[in-house]
Formats: C-alpha cells, sequence, structure tokens
C-alpha cells in the first residue's frame, strides 16, 4: 500500500462505477450518452485511484487525468497551497504532461508561473519534502510566497484549467492507453 489513502473512492463507490458505468475503458466511452463528461471522467479517475492505491502500473494517461481530477478538486476547495500541501501535489508533474498533451497551451503556462515559485520551478513529488520547501519559502518572504499562491488561485477560479473537453477528446482518441480492468 502507499500514502494516496485520501485520494481513493471507498470500494462501494468503486463497485457502483463498475456497474454503472464500466469496468474498461471501452464501457465507459459506450455510456457518453447517457452520462456527461464530467461522470465519465470523474468515474476514470476513481478507477484510475483504485490502480494506484494497489501499487499497480499506472499509463502516464491514466496518472494525467488522475492528476488533473484531483488538481481541480484542492484548487476549487482550498487554492493551490492546499493543493500542493496535500497528496495530490504528489502528482504535479502529471498535470503539466497531461495539460501539454491534450493541448491546454494556456492551462499548462499557467500551472508553470503557478510553479515559478519553488526553487527550479520544481515542487519535490514528495509531500513531506514539498510541505519543507513551503515552510522554507515561507520563512523566507511569507508575503511573496503567499501573495504569489493568492494570485494564481484567484486567476484559476477566473479561467480554470483543464479545458475538460479536451480532456475527453484525449481518451476518446488514445483509448489504448486506458487499462482499467484490473482497478
Amino acid at each position: 500500500m502507499n500514502n494516496y489513502a485520501a485520494l481513493v473512492a471507498p470500494q462501494e463507490r468503486i463497485a457502483n462505477i463498475r456497474t454503472k458505468v464500466g469496468r474498461t475503458i471501452q464501457e465507459i466511452l459506450l455510456r457518453e450518452s447517457r452520462f456527461d463528461i464530467y461522470e465519465l471522467l470523474g468515474s476514470i479517475e476513481v478507477l484510475v485511484g483504485s490502480k494506484i492505491y494497489q501499487g499497480l502500473q499506472t499509463s502516464s494517461s491514466e496518472r494525467f487525468v488522475f492528476a488533473l481530477t484531483w488538481l481541480a478538486r484542492e484548487v476549487g476547495t482550498g487554492g493551490f497551497r492546499q493543493y500542493f500541501i496535500n497528496s495530490a501535489g504528489d502528482f504535479w508533474k502529471d498535470v503539466l504532461n497531461g495539460l501539454i498533451a491534450i493541448g491546454d497551451a494556456d492551462g499548462a503556462a499557467m500551472f508553470r508561473e503557478t510553479l515559478s515559485i519553488f526553487p527550479h520551478a520544481t515542487p519535490s513529488e514528495d509531500r513531506s519534502t514539498r510541505i519543507e520547501q513551503l515552510d522554507a519559502l515561507e520563512e523566507t518572504d511569507e508575503a511573496t510566497l503567499s501573495d504569489h499562491l493568492n494570485k494564481m488561485t484567484a486567476r484559476y477560479f477566473r479561467n480554470p484549467f483543464p479545458k475538460w473537453e479536451l480532456v475527453f477528446s484525449y481518451v476518446k482518441q488514445h483509448p489504448d492507453e486506458f487499462d482499467l480492468q484490473n482497478a
């Protein structure tokens, strides 16, 4: 097991998704007329989260759907500070790679600008180390850190990313990159 229990849906929700939406990417995509893209992408995220928690191999495409979903949740409820403090921030590279893969240039630029507060614009992928990075930045110049994260959070709310239609289009165009059977 790993440290991602907080990012994983309860077993009953996973079972419900398997029953109602599908066990494979092909089954999920066939439900497009019955569910909106947010429900379908959320179902993919839940199944990928189960794979991550079980320590199963995941593709970069699976991880970026998972990572983009958690970025939206964390920033949406507590801003970028919350995102970087929580386990979802471990997947920041997957967010950036996903934004690039789907062609969301504005989102990628805004996320890069958000990352720029970290040394070399590279937060740690380890939560504890990333919190230490934030603590060090706060000790050096609390106002700059706070202003930057607040400014980027406000910009995110004015122009949220990713563009979910691009994410769903990517999934539909690359179903072979999603192996959800054992999730």
